[in-house]
């Protein structure tokens, strides 16, 4: 098996144990484990060729300044590799230039935002990640939530096809597939 089959194999059962039930420890650890689901979804997602600058450059993760998020998402994700792209985390501001970003989380504090801050970046290739209510249609991508103390995800995979990304079939299989 290739060290690449290995890693996503090994990104897939991650998901897995992430998903399980957590004691009390969900509350003191939510953060984390969503920014690990977000790394996950980084290495189980391929971009076109065509938003990168080169074979190393970096997978942007943006999250609007001063979310919630913000410290886990750059505690867990900074400085890690998905496959042979660093992974960075860039706090922007609701106005500044999303074009460098291959993520966009979107927390719960932007939800007011969510559709001015997607119509930006739909089918510009970025993947959409929110912890909204409920799924933002047409432009949301990956829905992070609560059900019974465990983390889940939602899919919508016209959106990501609309986008240009490609979805490892494994992390379909883990998710909830959105429908209108």
């Amino acid at each position: 098996m290739s060290a690449r089959r290995v890693a996503r194999a090994a990104a897939a059962a991650l998901l897995l144990v992430l998903a399980q039930p957590a004691g009390s420890a969900v509350d003191t650890s939510l953060p984390q484990v969503k920014a690990a689901f977000v790394f996950n979804f980084i290495k189980l997602v391929s971009w076109p060729d065509r938003r990168f600058e080169g074979d190393n450059a970096p997978v942007q993760v943006c999250v609007l300044r001063g979310d919630a998020m913000e410290p886990a998402l750059r505690q867990s994700l900074g400085g890690k590799m998905a496959g042979e792209r660093p992974v960075e985390v860039i706090a922007v501001g609701g106005d500044e230039s999303l074009a460098p970003c291959h993520v966009l989380y979107l927390g719960s504090q932007a939800s007011t935002r969510y559709p001015s801050l997607m119509a930006r970046v739909a089918g510009k290739g970025v993947l959409l990640v929110d912890e909204g209510e409920q799924f933002t249609w047409p432009d949301g991508m990956i829905r992070l939530f609560l059900e019974q103390s465990r983390v889940r995800f939602e899919l919508n995979l016209d959106a990501l096809e609309r986008a240009g990304l490609k979805v490892d079939p494994r992390l379909i299989r883990l998710a909830r597939i959105a429908s209108r």
